[in-house]
C-alpha cells in the first residue's frame, strides 16, 4: 500500500491532467473541424437561397403594387371622365347626386375599400368627401395628416389633368393616392380653363390586413411593414421606395435549407455518434488511470478546505457579528472577550478582564446568581433586554446567552454571547408611543382618546362621568398648505396642538382626529355656560396670528360640542353628535361653535334624503331650465340669454337654485348637475336660434380638476353647439383655490372659443391682479350695486367706476338686476355693454323667449332711444 503524501500530489495531478488534455484535444480538434466544415456549407447554401427568394418576392411585390396603382387609376378615370360628374361636381357640388343617389358614395368603400374619396376645387378647398363609406366633414389635408394638395395640383397641371397615382407612406403605412381633373367624356367641348377644373382624389390605405391580403394574392405569405427602427437593426431589411421615403417590408419565408438539412442531418448525426464513441473509448482508459489519484487528491483537498473554512467562518463571525462573545472561569470572572466588545459597548477589553460578568449588568444579577447555585443547572440560560451602561454613559440593552463548559484543564467555566438590542427596544417603545399618539403633533390619537373616553364614561362616580366632547375643525388651513407648502402646514398644526394644550386643564385631553381636525374631552363640566366659555377661549387662542415664513397668517376654528350624559352615554354616539354639531357650526361661518341639539340629527337625515332626491331628480327630469334675456345696449337687440335651473320637487314644489346648489357642491353632485344644464341649454338654444349665445353658471369647485375641459368638449360634440356661443359664468372665488390650475383650465377653455364671465363681481375676494391675469372676457356687476343706485349717489359712483374698470381691462360689462327705467338710463349713460334684469325680461321658458323676443327688443330699443 502506497502512502499518499504532499510530495506525490503535484506529480499525480500533472500526469492525470496530461493524459486528459492530450485525448480531449485530439477529439475536440477532429470534431470541431468536421462540424464547422458542414456548418459553413449549410450557411453558405442558406444565404444563396434566401437571396434568390428575396429577389423573387420583391419583384412580385413591386408588380402587385403597380397593378394596385393601375387599378386605382383606372377606377378614378372612370369616375372623373364622366359627363354627369362634370356637371354635378365642377362648379358646385350636388350632394344629392353624389351621395343620395350613391354616384360617388359608400360603394367605393364597400366594393373597393377606398377609405377616402374627395372632390377639391382648383385652389385646394375640399368641397365633398366620403370617409370610410360615410359623408366626411374634414378637409383632405386634415384627414390625410400631411399637405399634398399643392404637389397633386402641380402634377395634374403637368399631365393636363390626366389620372395618375402615387405611392406614399404616412406613419409607416403605405397609402395609394390617385388624382384627376373632373372632365366630360368629350373633353374638347367643355370650354373651361384649367383653373376651373375640380379635382377628384381616391385614397386607398394599405392597412396591415389589406397589405397582407395583397401579398397572399401573389404567394407572399405574412406580408407586413416594419417600423424603421426595427428595420435598422436588420442587415437584410427589404424596402420599397415611396417618393423620398422607404417602406420596409417583411414576410414569412419558407426555410430554404429544410430539404438540404433533411439529407445532410442524418449523415451529420452519424458522424457525431462515431466521434463521441471514439472519444469515449479513449477517455475510459485515461479516466481509469486517473480515478484513484483524483479521489485521493479530492478528499485531501476537501478536508483541508473544510478545516480552513471552519476556522475562517468562526473568525469572521467573532469579528463581524453584532454580538460579542466572552468566556469566564468558575468564579464567573471574565477571561476572554471578543474584538467586537469595544465597537459595541465603547469599553476597552483590558478594563473588564478579571472582573465578574455580573458587574457589567445593571440588573439581572440575582437571576444569574440563582442559576449558578443550582445543583444541576441547565445547559443554557437566556436573558432578554438586560440593561448595561456604555462607555459614554448612555443606557443600552442586550440579550445574553450563558452556557456551562469544561475547560481544557477539566475545570468548570462559562461561555456566552451578548447581542445589543438597543435599537429594537427603542423601536418597540416608539411603536407603543405611536400606537397611542399622533406622530406629527405628539397628541393622543383616536385609540388613546377612545380608551380615555371609555374610562370616563364607565366611571362609577357621577361627577367623573359627566363630560363634554368638542370636535374642532380649522378653517382656511388648506390655504397655508397651498401657499406655503405642507412643511409650513405641519408646523402650524404643531403650534395649534400646543395652544390647545396650554388652554386646557390637567384633567382634559386633546387629541388629533386627523388632518386639521381635533377632539377635546373635558370632564366634570355640567353647565352650558362653562362650555360656551371654553369654546370662546379656544376660538380666541386659535384666532391669534401664526407666523409662517415670516408672514402673519390668521386661522379660524369651528367647534361642535356634545355632552354626557345629557346627549349620549357611549363614545361613538358622543363623537357622532359632536360631528353633527360641528357640521352645523361650519354652516354658520368661521369661528362658530354649536351645542348639539336633539333635532340636528334629524336635519342631517333630511339633508341626506334631499341629496338622494337631487340625484334622482337629475336622472328623472324633475329639473327644467328657464332663460333670462340679456340686452346688448350697443346693438339694440337681445344677443344672449342666461340659463337658470329650477327643481320641481314632488313634495316640496318648486325649489330655486339657492335651495339646492350649495347641497350639490358639498355632496359632489354639482358635476352631474352642471353637465345636465350644459347639455340641455346647448341643445335648446342650438335648436331654436342661429345667433343666440347662452351663458351658464359653473361652480368654482369644478376648476379644481381639469376633467371639466373634457366634459365641456363632450357636451359641445354631443349637442353640435358652437363653442363661440357658449359663455361660462364663475364667481371671483375661483381665483382663490388652486389659482394656477384654474388659470390653466380657463386658458384651454378660451382656446376652444368659450367666453368666461365673472359673476356677482364686487362681492368676492379677487384682486385686480387676478382680474388682469385670468383670461376673462367680461364681468357681471352684482345686482346689489344696481339696486342701491335708486337711493344712493355713492352706489351710482361705484357702478360707474366698476364699468370704467372693466373698460380699462377690455372686458365686456353686464349689469344684473336692472328693474327700472331709471337704472337702465344710468347704465346707458355710463356706457354699460349689457343689461339684464326684470326690466329687460324675467326668466321664462324657451318657448316664451322665442315668442316674445321681437317684442322685448322693440320695447327696450324704444326706451334706449328715448334715454339717448
Amino acid at each position: 500500500m502506497h502512502v499518499l503524501d504532499d510530495k506525490n500530489l503535484p506529480s499525480l495531478a500533472g500526469n492525470t491532467h496530461g493524459i486528459l488534455k492530450q485525448t480531449a484535444t485530439l477529439m475536440l480538434a477532429l470534431m470541431i473541424f468536421i462540424f464547422f466544415t458542414i456548418l459553413f456549407t449549410l450557411i453558405q447554401t442558406k444565404s444563396d437561397l434566401q437571396k434568390t427568394e428575396h429577389q423573387q418576392k420583391m419583384h412580385l411585390l413591386t408588380k402587385a403594387l403597380e397593378n394596385s396603382q393601375e387599378n386605382l387609376r383606372l377606377h378614378l378615370a372612370d369616375y372623373a371622365n364622366w359627363d354627369e360628374a362634370f356637371q354635378n361636381l365642377t362648379r358646385t357640388v350636388n350632394v344629392h347626386w353624389a351621395w343620395d343617389k350613391q354616384n360617388l358614395g359608400k360603394s367605393l368603400f364597400n366594393n373597393y375599400q377606398y377609405e377616402g374619396v374627395f372632390v377639391l376645387s382648383q385652389d385646394g378647398v375640399t368641397r365633398y368627401s366620403v370617409l370610410e363609406g360615410q359623408p366626411g366633414q374634414v378637409s383632405f389635408e386634415t384627414w390625410l395628416g400631411v399637405n399634398l394638395t399643392n404637389t397633386l395640383m402641380t402634377t395634374l397641371a403637368t399631365h393636363q389633368g390626366a389620372a395618375f397615382t402615387r405611392l406614399i407612406t404616412i406613419h409607416n403605412q403605405p397609402i395609394l393616392i390617385a388624382a384627376s381633373w373632373i372632365t366630360p367624356e368629350d373633353y374638347t367641348a367643355i370650354g373651361i380653363t384649367p383653373s376651373e377644373h375640380a379635382v377628384m382624389i381616391f385614397v386607398d390605405k394599405l392597412t396591415p390586413q389589406k397589405f397582407q391580403q395583397l401579398g397572399n394574392e401573389y404567394e407572399i405569405q405574412g406580408l407586413r411593414t416594419l417600423p424603421p427602427e426595427v428595420a435598422s437593426r436588420r442587415k437584410d431589411a427589404m424596402f420599397l421606395t415611396a417618393g423620398n421615403d422607404r417602406i420596409y417590408v417583411d414576410w414569412q419565408s419558407k426555410n430554404p435549407v429544410e430539404t438540404l438539412l433533411s439529407k445532410v442531418l442524418p449523415l451529420l448525426v452519424l458522424l457525431m455518434v462515431v466521434s463521441v464513441l471514439f472519444a469515449i473509448s479513449l477517455m475510459r482508459k485515461a479516466l481509469a488511470k486517473a480515478r484513484m489519484n483524483d479521489e485521493k487528491t479530492f478528499l485531501l483537498e476537501q478536508s483541508r478546505a473544510a478545516l480552513s473554512a471552519s476556522e475562517q467562518r468562526f473568525r469572521d463571525i467573532v469579528e463581524t457579528t453584532t454580538d460579542w462573545i466572552w468566556e469566564a472561569n468558575e468564579a464567573f470572572e471574565l477571561t476572554w472577550i471578543s474584538a467586537r466588545f469595544p465597537a459595541i459597548t465603547g469599553h476597552r477589553i483590558e478594563q473588564w478582564l478579571g472582573r465578574r460578568f455580573t458587574d457589567f449588568l445593571v440588573d439581572n444579577q440575582q437571576t444569574i446568581s440563582h442559576w449558578l447555585t443550582l445543583p444541576h443547572p441547565g445547559d443554557y440560560l437566556t436573558l432578554s433586554h438586560c440593561r448595561y451602561v456604555s462607555a459614554l454613559g448612555s443606557q443600552r440593552y442586550c440579550n445574553i446567552t450563558l452556557k456551562r463548559i469544561t475547560l481544557p484543564d477539566n475545570a468548570i467555566g462559562f461561555r456566552g454571547s451578548a447581542s445589543d438590542v438597543t435599537l429594537e427596544v427603542e423601536s418597540n417603545e416608539r411603536i407603543r408611543f405611536l400606537s397611542y399618539h399622533d406622530e406629527l403633533t405628539g397628541l393622543p390619537n383616536r385609540l388613546m382618546m377612545q380608551e380615555f373616553l371609555d374610562g370616563k364614561l364607565h366611571s362609577r362616580s357621577e361627577a367623573n362621568s359627566a363630560l363634554v366632547m368638542l370636535s374642532l375643525d380649522l378653517t382656511d388651513f388648506k390655504l397655508v398648505n397651498d401657499i406655503y407648502g405642507h412643511g409650513a402646514g405641519d408646523k402650524v398644526l404643531c403650534e395649534v396642538a400646543q395652544r390647545l394644550h396650554n388652554c386646557l386643564r390637567a384633567t382634559d385631553l386633546v387629541a388629533r382626529q386627523g388632518g386639521d381636525e381635533f377632539i377635546i374631552i373635558s370632564p366634570a363640566i355640567h353647565k352650558k355656560e362653562d362650555i360656551r366659555t371654553l369654546c370662546q377661549l379656544i376660538i380666541a387662542v386659535i384666532s391669534e396670528p401664526f407666523i409662517v415664513s415670516g408672514n402673519e397668517v390668521s386661522l379660524g376654528v369651528n367647534i361642535g360640542a356634545a355632552q354626557s350624559p345629557q346627549d349620549a352615554l357611549t363614545a361613538s354616539d358622543l363623537l357622532r353628535y359632536s360631528d353633527i354639531a360641528l357640521y352645523e357650526a361650519r354652516n354658520l361661518g368661521n369661528n362658530s361653535f354649536v351645542l348639539y341639539q336633539a333635532d340636528m340629527a334629524k336635519q342631517i337625515v333630511q339633508r341626506r334624503e334631499l341629496e338622494n332626491e337631487l340625484r334622482e331628480a337629475i336622472k328623472e327630469d324633475q329639473l327644467f331650465l328657464v332663460y333670462q334675456p340679456r340686452f346688448d345696449i350697443h346693438a339694440g337687440r337681445i344677443n344672449s340669454v342666461e340659463a337658470l335651473v329650477r327643481w320641481l320637487h314632488p313634495r316640496h314644489g318648486l325649489l330655486m337654485p339657492d335651495q339646492f346648489i350649495p347641497l350639490a357642491e358639498e355632496s359632489g353632485i354639482i358635476t352631474d348637475l352642471t353637465d345636465w344644464v350644459l347639455v340641455n341649454a346647448c341643445r335648446d338654444i342650438g335648436r331654436e336660434f342661429t345667433h343666440m349665445s347662452v351663458s351658464i353658471n359653473i361652480s368654482p369647485m369644478e376648476f379644481k380638476d381639469s376633467d371639466v375641459i373634457t366634459r365641456i368638449k363632450n357636451v359641445l360634440a354631443t349637442t353640435h353647439f358652437p363653442a363661440t356661443r357658449l359663455e361660462l359664468e364663475v364667481t371671483e372665488n375661483v381665483t382663490l383655490c388652486s389659482p394656477e390650475n384654474a388659470k390653466a383650465i380657463m386658458q384651454e377653455l378660451k382656446t376652444l372659443g368659450i367666453r368666461l364671465l365673472i359673476d356677482d363681481f364686487g362681492t368676492g375676494y379677487a384682486s385686480l391682479y387676478y382680474l388682469h391675469s385670468f383670461p376673462f372676457h367680461g364681468i357681471k356687476i352684482d345686482k346689489s350695486f344696481i339696486f342701491a343706485m335708486n337711493d344712493s349717489q355713492s352706489a351710482k359712483s361705484i357702478v360707474e367706476k366698476i364699468i370704467g374698470l372693466g373698460k380699462d381691462y377690455n372686458l365686456e360689462v353686464t349689469a344684473e338686476g336692472v328693474e327700472t327705467h331709471e337704472q337702465l338710463q344710468q347704465l346707458i349713460k355710463y356706457k354699460c355693454d349689457i343689461a339684464q334684469g326684470y326690466y329687460i325680461g324675467r326668466p321664462v321658458s324657451l318657448e316664451a323667449v322665442k315668442d316674445n323676443l321681437h317684442i322685448i327688443e322693440c320695447n327696450i330699443e324704444a326706451r334706449c332711444d328715448a334715454a339717448l
